[in-house]
C-alpha cells in the first residue's frame, strides 16, 4: 500500500514551500504591487499547461498498460503517479484562483518599496512569543493562538491528503485520505469555524492579521506595514481577534 502523499517528505516540503509562496503572492496583493495580479494569473496559465501535459502522458500510459509487452504494475504506476502530480497541480491552481477573487487594486496604484518576499518572511523569532515577552499579550491570548495555530494546521494536512473531487481521474490505488484528528474536527467546528466567519463579516483584516502572524509567523512589523498601520495598532487589532476567539465569537 502507498503512503499519503502527506507523509511523504518531500511532497510535505513541497506543500510548505507552496504555502510560503502563496503568502508571498498574498502579500504581494496587500502592498498592491502594480504586477500583482498579472502574476498570479500567468502562473496559473502555466500550470493548467502542466495539467494538459500530465494528461497526454497519463493516456499515453494507460495505452502503453494495455499492450500485452507491458509489465504489470508498471503503465499502473505511472499513472498513479502522473494523477498525483495532476491532482497537486489543480488545488494549486485553485488556490491562487481564490487569492484573485479579492478586489483588485486602484488603477495607478505604484509600488510603494519593499517587497512581498521581504514582508511576508517569517519572524526570527516566533512573533506570538515575542509579544507575550513584552506584555502585549496574555496567557489567555497565547493559548487561543496556539490552538488556532493548531487547527488550521490540522485542516491544511487533511486537506493537502486528499485528492481534489475536481479531478475527474480516479484516485491512484492504495489511496487513503488523512481524516482529521477527532480533537481538531471537533474544536474547527464548534470554536474556529464561527470565529473565522464572524470575523471575516465583521472585521476581515482583523482576520487576516491573526492568521499571518498567528499562522504564518510573520512578523507584526511586516503585517502592519503590508495593513498601513501602526505597530501598537496592529498589536492591538491581533489582541481583539485572539480575544473574541478565547470568547467563541468573531463578532464585535
Amino acid at each position: 500500500m502507498t503512503r499519503s502523499a502527506a507523509s511523504r517528505p518531500e511532497i510535505a516540503g513541497e506543500a510548505v514551500l507552496w504555502a510560503r509562496h502563496l503568502a508571498v503572492l498574498r502579500q504581494a496583493l496587500l502592498m498592491r504591487k502594480p504586477d500583482a495580479r498579472h502574476r498570479i494569473r500567468s502562473e496559473a496559465a502555466k500550470l493548467e499547461r502542466e495539467i494538459d501535459s500530465m494528461s497526454g502522458r497519463r493516456n499515453l500510459a494507460l495505452k502503453a498498460a494495455r499492450h500485452p509487452d507491458c509489465m504489470a504494475g508498471i503503465g499502473a504506476a505511472a499513472c498513479a503517479q502522473l494523477d498525483e502530480q495532476i491532482a497537486q497541480r489543480m488545488r494549486q491552481v485553485g488556490d491562487l484562483a481564490s487569492l484573485l477573487r479579492g478586489p483588485a487594486a486602484p488603477c495607478g496604484t505604484q509600488d510603494e518599496g519593499g517587497t512581498a518576499e521581504a514582508a511576508s518572511r517569517p519572524a526570527a523569532v516566533d512573533p506570538v512569543t515575542m509579544l507575550q515577552g513584552k506584555g502585549k499579550l496574555s496567557e489567555d491570548q497565547v493559548r487561543a493562538a496556539r490552538e488556532i495555530a493548531w487547527v488550521y494546521e490540522a485542516i491544511a494536512r487533511a486537506g493537502r491528503a486528499r485528492v481534489s473531487r475536481l479531478c475527474q481521474i480516479d484516485r491512484p490505488a492504495g489511496w487513503q485520505e488523512m481524516p482529521l484528528p477527532e480533537r481538531a474536527a471537533l474544536i474547527h467546528a464548534k470554536r474556529f469555524r464561527p470565529w473565522a466567519e464572524g470575523l471575516r463579516r465583521a472585521a476581515p483584516a482583523t482576520l487576516d492579521i491573526v492568521l499571518q502572524v498567528v499562522v504564518l509567523g510573520i512578523s507584526v512589523y511586516g503585517v502592519a506595514r503590508a495593513q498601513r498601520m501602526s505597530w501598537n495598532g496592529c498589536v492591538t487589532r491581533l489582541a481583539d481577534g485572539l480575544d473574541r476567539y478565547g470568547r467563541g465569537t468573531g463578532k464585535a
